[in-house]
């Protein structure tokens, strides 16, 4: 049968008398339920070959900072010693600078019978993987491992989560099920690479960061940490104390009602279908674990399709005609206020709510899912334009985001403009599109605690996106 999650980007011979089968880590960062993986020592030990994991860190990625080379490398880390635990060989290289600079994967697959990676719909991944595939003479194949139903089960761009939520419930059956682990036939952790390797456990991560010639302004998060042992602690911590009111309390920003996930979850370090089989297992309250499931899979799994199918997912022009008509209608509104790309960085508005909203943002590098929707129609409120504002909170959600760059990022902030959503009342600026104001905002949560909490001790936050 064929398998939906895997696609071939070159169609050559396996070469012959190959070292290894190589699997280019770049988006699941992880040991345990990845489908790449699996595929990869698949086809390694049908080649009777060992396996070769490489991921590779560069410094000129965009958005390249402190906050997520930290949360990469402390993840790195611990990958290192649960891949010698399955006999497989992991290299890590850390790219520091320009005269560090050279095609790793190219290097590497020159003594490769077969190249595997991750099919990741969204940021730089489909770029990478086109260049490499022109250049390599053996079979590339990616996987798809971003969620729990196969991007592939689904042919065209989904209107809205009402028309994906059916075909996502009759597909999950299948596919909600605990993943059969293989292991590797050729035990070769010290398999020798003619390439160089980082030891990241040489010296702190904090030096290595300081190294790499990044953006040293954006400092780590004060919540997060990368790395499966951190993903585990907040998924336990969300399973034991969190999840029995997650449907009451998920929008409430003064509380911890929330998962802490999503950065887990972008960076691939922990699986979705691993946290939803937990969830489901966990037997708590019936209403939340309903509501938790719609948001990690029906709503994230919309974020995946909309990236995969759009085209162009940083445009306006993504957005449905009704929207773009309605934006043009209403191009020439006065704005209330007029904010610089610098002033709503550092948090600089008149508004005491979206200040807190944006400080969450540069210290925790999170904003609570609610509070994140108020943040983005203020932008579109007080921006000179519906393309400034769309370009102000790509940089702000991917600069600062530990979740940005990922196909939730780009869905919800073009939510904001009405993606995904249908028209509502005739207002300024917004015109049809749904717009939030503090005051209604004061009515349904506990914003004054929001703000004194995000002031006080902000990673006191449970600071997730959609899950």
């Amino acid at each position: 049968m064929e398998n939906r999650r895997v696609v071939c980007l070159k169609s050559v011979p396996v070469r012959r008398k190959a070292r290894y089968v190589i699997y280019w880590m770049q988006m699941f960062k992880r040991a345990e339920n990845n489908h790449a993986l699996d595929f990869a020592i698949a086809q390694a030990n049908e080649l009777k070959l060992p396996l070769l994991v490489y991921e590779g860190l560069k410094y000129y990625y965009p958005y390249a900072c402190d906050r997520i080379h930290q949360f990469i490398l402390e993840n790195s880390l611990e990958l290192k010693e649960r891949f010698r635990e399955k006999g497989i060989r992991y290299l890590f290289h850390l790219e520091r600078q320009a005269k560090e600079r050279y095609p790793a994967v190219l290097h590497l697959a020159e003594t490769a019978a077969m190249l595997v990676t991750d099919d990741f719909p969204a940021f730089i991944i489909p770029r990478h993987n086109a260049r490499v595939a022109e250049k390599i003479d053996i079979p590339f194949f990616a996987v798809d491992s971003n969620g729990i139903v196969p991007l592939r089960e689904f042919t065209k761009q989904e209107y809205a989560a009402r028309t994906l939520r059916p075909k996502i419930w009759r597909l999950l059956p299948g596919h909600l099920q605990p993943m059969k682990e293989l292991s590797i036939d050729r035990d070769s952790p010290r398999l020798k690479v003619n390439w160089p390797e980082t030891l990241l456990a040489r010296q702190p991560v904090e030096k290595w960061v300081a190294e790499c010639d990044i953006n040293h302004a954006i400092r780590p998060s004060t919540l997060f940490k990368g790395g499966c042992s951190e993903a585990q602690r907040h998924l336990k911590d969300f399973l034991d104390h969190t999840l029995e009111n997650y449907a009451q309390l998920r929008n409430d920003p003064s509380v911890r009602g929330t998962s802490n996930l999503s950065p887990y979850l972008h960076f691939g370090i922990i699986s979705p279908l691993e946290v939803a089989l937990r969830v489901e297992s966990a037997g708590r309250n019936p209403l939340s674990t309903e509501a938790f499931l719609e948001e990690l899979i029906v709503r994230r799994e919309l974020s995946y399709n909309f990236t995969r199918f759009s085209g162009d997912y940083e445009s306006l022009q993504a957005l449905p005609r009704w929207v773009q008509e309605n934006l043009s209608r209403h191009a020439s509104d006065r704005r209330p206020y007029v904010y610089s790309l610098k002033e709503f960085e550092a948090a600089r508005t008149h508004d005491p709510i979206w200040n807190a909203c944006q400080q969450e943002l540069l210290t925790l590098g999170k904003i609570h899912g609610y509070m994140r929707m108020y943040w983005g129609k203020k932008i579109i409120e007080w921006s000179r334009t519906h393309a400034e504002a769309l370009e102000t909170m790509i940089f702000l959600n991917n600069q600062y985001g530990l979740d940005g760059r990922n196909p939730n990022s780009w869905t919800g902030i073009l939510w904001c403009f009405g993606l995904h959503d249908r028209p509502w009342g005739a207002y300024p600026v917004f015109g049809t599109i749904r717009t939030m104001s503090g005051e209604r905002l004061k009515r349904k949560v506990d914003v004054e605690g929001y703000i004194a909490r995000v002031r006080a001790n902000p990673s006191n936050l449970a600071s997730t996106g959609t899950t």
